[in-house]
């Protein structure tokens, strides 16, 4: 079986073979969220959850509702049965899977489940194995509560979760991901250089009707089928913009996309380099690399690591990314079922140990962001500012299921080098510093595409980074 990772961008182990030994030969995956999901889908839209990742032979999309659920208790129950009775069978073919006692009897009694319904249900039209299947999968995987991590993955979540780290994929170039209070799909930001920001989509944007269908009731992953398409072919999204309360319909035209990884924008004035890691897909820490000192360069002598909306990426890049800022010590601890931990030293391969840095972080910073932000706290080598993480610590692996469709699982956890657990809990910043809901990250685009001053970017409204230039200036 092969194993997947913000991560949206996620967590996940390598592959392993079938002996179940694990292989050493893979990166793990980390990733969100909320991912914002940033999971590359072929429709073009990156979701903001994340994991980190070893992929099978390949940020994450949001789960997926169950349909219908509250139509008949019948309806119910072939839910459950499908999902058990698909798990049972899977886990019964694997020779490496020992049942327990209790485990043996529940899912026999789902299997009985399942073979009544098939056998005497008189409405046989609304049998529908594939989506009773699919459901209860997804129900089984709720109750484990782990939150934009563990999840099901139909063939086409598959291959969107692929395309998302490959940094590479067809599409208008947005970042999405749901609101958790109000169900909204909203707009993180247009990809630099995409259709989606040649046509003018902005950050917030609220993503109503995708030609002419309401977005109503849908998740991120029914927002994806509806704007996915061909290289060529065209979509009329319609989005509120709550900054101008306009309600704008908006054609684009669908293209292969290039996701850049790292962004910067250098500050003059105070010799700051203003970098972004959007995710940590494959090639980011050498992006990174790159950047820093094509910063240097310039004259840069301090660092800012933007990893707000970070949503994760692939584990390997997380720790080579740490890895260029820290001399030695750990980046993370990886604990298993039974509380041993494993720790994950730092490479050696070293960029800036020095110069004062603060990293960025806000509720959509996921998984693999999360894992660089707690190494560079724990071993003060950054200062962290702006809003607690999402938390997302689990690492994930990837066991395709017989219709190409896929479970993520999470079978460890990661832990800062202290000792501090990042599911559920994310990473506290040193200094806390919350942006108001109407105002935007300022992202290096901007700044380099407005040609922004030190003072117009203190006076943009974005508190954290100002906050974080202001640290700067002291140290």
């Amino acid at each position: 079986m092969s194993s997947y990772d913000d991560p949206r961008w996620y967590e996940q182990q390598p592959a392993q073979n079938e002996s179940n030994e694990p292989s050493s030969q893979q990166p793990a995956y980390s990733g969100f969220g909320p991912l914002p999901q940033y999971q590359m889908p072929d429709n073009g839209m990156i979701t903001r959850q994340g994991m980190p990742y070893s992929p099978p032979s390949s940020p994450e999309p949001k789960r997926r509702p169950w349909r219908r659920f509250g139509r008949s208790v019948l309806l119910a129950a072939l839910l459950l049965i499908a999902f058990v009775g698909g798990w049972f069978a899977n886990q019964t073919y694997s020779n490496s899977f020992s049942l327990s006692n209790q485990s043996q009897s529940y899912s026999n009694l789902i299997q009985q489940a399942w073979t009544t319904i098939d056998q005497h249900y008189v409405d046989r039209k609304a049998v529908n194995y594939k989506e009773m299947s699919y459901q209860a999968i997804q129900a089984m995987l709720n109750v484990l509560h782990d939150k934009g991590h563990t999840r099901f993955l139909t063939p086409q979540d598959v291959q969107n979760e692929n395309q998302q780290l490959s940094g590479t994929f067809t599409g208008i170039g947005i970042y999405i991901h749901q609101d958790q209070k109000t169900k909204q799909i909203i707009i993180t930001d247009p990809i630099p250089g995409s259709p989606a920001e040649k046509a003018g989509f902005k950050h917030g944007d609220i993503i109503v009707a995708v030609n002419g269908v309401s977005t109503a009731g849908k998740d991120v992953a029914g927002v994806s089928a509806l704007i996915q398409g061909k290289v060529g072919t065209d979509v009329s999204i319609t989005i509120q913009r709550p900054s101008t309360q306009q309600t704008l319909t908006i054609k684009v035209v669908r293209a292969e996309i290039t996701v850049p990884s790292v962004l910067m924008h250098y500050i003059a004035q105070d010799h700051i380099a203003d970098i972004q890691m959007v995710q940590f897909s494959s090639g980011a820490a050498d992006q990174l690399k790159s950047e820093i000192n094509q910063a240097k360069k310039l004259g840069a002598t301090r660092i800012i690591l933007d990893l707000r909306e970070n949503p994760g990426g692939y584990l390997s890049e997380a720790i080579d990314t740490a890895s260029e800022f820290m001399k030695s010590g750990n980046v993370l601890l990886e604990q298993d079922s039974t509380g041993k931990r494993t720790p994950y030293a730092v490479t050696g391969n070293t960029v800036d140990t020095t110069d004062p840095m603060v990293v960025l972080v806000n509720a959509d910073t996921a998984s693999a962001a999360e894992i660089v932000s707690g190494a560079l706290q724990d071993n003060h080598r950054a200062v962290i500012i702006g809003e607690k993480t999402f938390g997302t610590g689990t690492v994930l692996e990837e066991y395709p299921l017989s219709d190409g469709s896929a479970i993520l699982l999470g079978t460890q956890e990661w832990l800062t080098p202290d000792g501090h657990f990042i599911r559920d809990l994310g990473i506290s910043p040193n200094i806390s510093v919350k942006l108001s809901p109407n105002v935007s990250p300022l992202t290096p685009t901007d700044e380099n595409s407005d040609h922004m001053s030190e003072q117009q970017i203190l006076a943009s409204g974005d508190v954290q980074l100002g906050t974080a230039i202001q640290y700067l200036e002291k140290h």
